[in-house]
């Protein structure tokens, strides 16, 4: 007996695709599939692609600004390990390891916690995805 896929719906033509037993009726497994591919490439059955939401793609620019500043802060850290004085930039004072070691590994701490902070903040967007 054949069966007449055509008059199926697609909700009707998934759920025998997901029940059928495909070892023991290959041929009706590929007329589903047929008749499926068949709906897409007509435009009976509508692929429809994510579309990101107001509140993903703010979510989406604040991963990035994370991204950014933890990528910022840790330059900005290792521009001072390698100097040996960090400072001047935003006219706070100048911390030299030989001068001050306290407020410079004070500094150089604070980068690197910011920037880890902000990798592991923008981070978590990105691997929730």
């Amino acid at each position: 007996m054949d069966i007449d896929y055509t008059k199926y719906t697609k909700a009707e033509l998934e759920d025998c695709l997901e029940n059928i037993d495909r070892e023991k009726y290959p041929e009706r497994l590929q007329l589903i599939q047929e008749q499926l591919e068949l709906r897409i490439e007509n435009g009976d059955i509508k692929v429809i692609q994510k579309v990101r939401t107001k509140k993903e793609d703010k979510e989406f620019k604040w991963a990035c600004s994370n991204l950014f500043l933890a990528l910022i802060f840790a330059l900005l850290a290792y521009t001072g390990l390698s100097k040996g004085s960090i400072g001047n930039a935003a006219k706070i004072g100048n911390y030299s390891l030989e001068e001050s070691p306290f407020e410079f590994w004070f500094v150089v701490c604070l980068l690197f916690t910011f920037s880890i902070f902000k990798f592991y903040k923008s981070l978590k967007y990105f691997l929730k995805k």
